[in-house]
Order: C-alpha cells, then structure tokens, then sequence
C-alpha cells in the first residue's frame, strides 16, 4: 500500500514509522524548506509513551528526556501539591518532558532517508481511479493509495474536506523558552508549576542539563510585543513571582523566546475524511495545551491508522480508524478546553483563592484519579 502523509510534524513522522512497520510504502511531505531545530519542550505523558512502545519506539524516547514529577505552587510560591515521578508511573510508564527537536529527530531517524521531502506545500487533492493524487505548489504531484493529512491547525487537507473555516482563539498566548545547560533551576523530577491570576508558569527538566519554561496570559488575539522586547515583557508579567520563574525567563536568550497565541477548533464528529483521505493530530483535533496531551494524541493517532488498515480495505479502514478515534479526541479537546478555561486561566482573584485552596486539600491520589483515563489509557 502506498501512503502518503502530508505534514512531517511529531504526527505525520509517527504515521509513516507506524504505516512503515504495518508494511506500507510511505512518503512524507512537508511545506517547511527544512526540518530543523523548531519548538521547545513537550510533554508525552505515560499514554503516549505506551503507544510508541506499540511501533517499537518507546526505549528510544525514554532516553531522551527526563520523567515528569514535581510540585504545583501559588505565584508567590506557597505549597499546594506535589506528585513524584514515581508516582506519576500509576498509569503504567513513565510521563516524559523532552526538546520537541530531539524527539522529531529520533522519528527521523527511524525512516529510510528520502522519506521525507521539504518544501512541498500541497495545493489540492483528487480522488483518481482507486487512487488519490496530492498536487503541490511546486508542480510535484504523488499518487497514492491513501493520504493522510497531518498538516497540523491550518491544514490545506481539512479545509478540502471541510471548508475554510478560522479556529476558535482561546483567550489566552504562551511564551516558551529553553535554558541550555549551566544552571540547575529544577532537579529531574521536581517540574515546578505555578498558578497566578490569568496566568500559569511551568518549569520542566528535559534532559542533557537543560530547561523547558511557559507562561500563559489571558490577552486580546494578535497582541504585540511591547516595545522593551519579548523578554522584558515577560518579567515584568513575572514581578513578584516566586523565584525559579523570572530565573528561568532571565536565562534565557532574547531570540530563543518564542510567543504563540493559543487556537483550538470544535470536534469534527465521527467522520474527519472521504474516500481515501483522512485526517491525523492537529489536523483533525486540534487542541489547548492544557493538559498536554496534543502530540500524545497525535501519537494515539497514529497508532491506531496503521492497526485498522491492516484489517481491510483502504476506505474501509480509515472510516474505522476515525470512528475509534473520534470520541477519545473529542472528550480531550473539550477538557483541555474547559481546563483552561475554568481553572488555569482563571482571573478573579476570590476564584482563584478558591481554586487554590480547593486543590491544597484534595489528596494527591485524588488529583492523580482525575487524569487516569487521559494518562492511563492504552491503544
């Protein structure tokens, strides 16, 4: 079967190993001219980690970065929870924080060289004679037995399938950053998270001595930097927080702060594609960062393609593969969703109080409890 996958992001690289080991001829293009170094930290919690171990990536990655584990605190660094990492293995592996590029290289490096191909933007799609033909910018057209788009939240392969649509802006944008190595702010496993009034901060380890840092603030969409730069926009937002978070942000190079307005789109239902096109990660369920869970999901994803293609006809099969997806993601979009809404990004200040104090008295095994059927579940 020869597939092809349009986007060479965490869940298209995922889909072609996947594909690849279910025996399918796989190529991959991305409209980037290059993969390269882009991203900062990501989460793949214990879910994820199970379903790469499903394609015989999972000792790979465990290597990559560090487990997850820590503490949660007020702004102003009063107590309120703490999980260790060996705790978090409740839901039956590890939980990893990592460098999304050293996670897209080990993908990579788990294909043929070749397979992937850069500076393909892709313009349409035609259904052929048992067939379906990609055509892209360049001229390149690709004939292949399916196509999945995995082309992330402005996916050309879903705004052919479902129309152009703008995504739902979320209220809120992030800056990210990574410390490279020459400080200890966190010990492995003593992830910091920290809950201010509009705002959270996390503080992750991802391994080879460097570390992951967000902000979020609830601000209009399309917000600009301030005119000292990005970074001093980011400690002033930080004046009076506990301290490991403006010394994250201070160690941190101007350039290598990354700002992203944060979208997410309503489920699509239990049908994302037609014919022998379909659709896989943020292409189809794209999703708040809330919980973490959107390169898992699109690992979930990819896991599950290649298992019900095995089981029948090309069409056949992708119209079970979103069926079985399709409520997992949808339930994970709204929560995410909902989880921002009503707790992280929380703005008054009594709510906030109420938040915090609620959450400072519920037993951790409880707060733990609430994530097993994201965190625990396996493929």
């Amino acid at each position: 079967m020869r597939a092809v996958v349009v986007g060479g992001g965490i869940g298209g690289l995922t889909a072609a190993i996947a594909l690849r080991r279910a025996g399918s001829d796989v190529r991959v293009f991305e409209r980037a001219g290059e993969l390269g170094e882009v991203g900062a930290g990501i989460s793949l919690w214990a879910n994820a980690v199970k379903a790469l171990d499903r394609i015989g990536l999972g000792e790979a990655v465990r290597g990559l970065g560090a487990e997850i584990g820590g503490e949660v605190r007020s702004w102003r660094g009063l107590p309120l929870s703490s999980f260790s990492a060996e705790e978090m293995r409740r839901f039956g592996d590890a939980s990893l924080a990592l460098h999304r590029a050293d996670l897209q290289a080990a993908l990579l490096s788990a294909l043929p060289a070749g397979t992937v191909r850069t500076g393909a933007r892709l313009v349409r799609f035609e259904h052929g004679a048992g067939e379906v033909i990609a055509h892209f910018a360049d001229g390149r057209e690709e004939r292949g037995d399916l196509l999945v788009g995995a082309d992330g939240l402005f996916s050309a392969v879903r705004s052919q399938l479902h129309g152009e649509a703008r995504p739902r802006y979320a209220g809120f944008t992030a800056w990210r950053g990574v410390v490279e190595p020459g400080r200890e702010l966190v010990p492995e496993g003593a992830d910091l998270g920290l809950w201010g009034r509009g705002s959270e901060f996390g503080l992750a380890n991802i391994g080879r001595g460097r570390f992951y840092w967000y902000l979020t603030k609830n601000a209009p969409e399309g917000e600009g930097d301030g005119p000292a730069g990005r970074k001093r926009d980011v400690l002033e937002r930080l004046r009076g927080w506990y301290g490991p978070a403006p010394e994250a942000v201070g160690a941190t190079e101007e350039a290598e702060i990354l700002r992203t307005d944060i979208y997410d789109r309503e489920p699509l239902g239990e049908v994302w594609g037609e014919g022998r096109v379909t659709l896989l990660g943020d292409a189809a369920h794209p999703m708040t960062p809330n919980l973490g869970q959107g390169a898992c999901q699109a690992v979930e994803d990819a896991v599950v393609l290649a298992r019900c293609l095995a089981q029948g006809p090309a069409e056949d099969a992708l119209r079970l593969y979103e069926r079985r997806r399709a409520a997992r993601t949808a339930r994970i979009q709204r929560s995410s969703r909902l989880a921002g809404r009503w707790f992280f990004q929380l703005e008054n200040s009594l709510a906030c109080r109420l938040r915090d104090a609620a959450f400072k008295h519920l037993l951790a095994r409880a707060q733990l409890r609430q994530l097993e059927p994201v965190v625990g579940y396996e493929v």
